[in-house]
């Protein structure tokens, strides 16, 4: 069957990629909007301003059509360009270590950061470890708290595990 050049979207090959690959090619996209948004709002272009919003709300949807679990994983990946760091890094609380480590075993995670304060961490941490994670030591991070007059984030503790 004929298909004219870029007129029909191949979802076969889209299914051979990882749901890891599916995410850093969303997040590209979104930076892309985003660079484009910016240089659009400098001269004043309106047009293309809204082009942008709109193709991000298709972007949106795209991710919320994945799952619930592919949104948390691109809300983790997100922070983790956005931060400069390397690797995924769990620093809020979390109740069900089983699920978090179920989805990134999903996702091909190899190994992650886990910085957070909250006072049940340590035993987070213990958890990770009686499910079979490896804690291979500690590590410093890029946090999501940026230094006073500064887009620059500050550097925070975190434990280094790995599945």
């Amino acid at each position: 069957m004929y298909m004219p050049k870029g007129k029909a979207h191949n979802h076969k090959e889209e299914n051979k990629m990882t749901k890891m690959e599916m995410m850093e090619k969303l997040y590209g996209r979104s930076e892309e909007l985003e660079k484009k948004f910016d240089a659009a709002e400098k001269v004043g272009d309106a047009q293309t301003m809204q082009a942008c919003r709109d193709a991000y709300q298709e972007l949106v949807k795209e991710v919320q059509a994945e799952g619930e679990d592919f949104g948390n994983m691109m809300r983790l990946y997100s922070d983790m360009k956005k931060h400069g760091n390397s690797l995924l890094d769990l620093s809020g609380t979390y109740q069900e270590p089983e699920k978090i480590l179920k989805v990134f075993r999903e996702f091909g995670v190899k190994e992650f950061t886990f910085s957070s304060t909250w006072s049940s961490a340590v035993q987070v941490a213990w958890q990770f470890t009686q499910l079979g994670c490896k804690l291979k030591g500690m590590t410093e991070i890029y946090g999501s708290g940026q230094k006073f007059m500064s887009n620059e984030y500050e550097r925070i503790p975190a434990f280094l595990f790995s599945l």
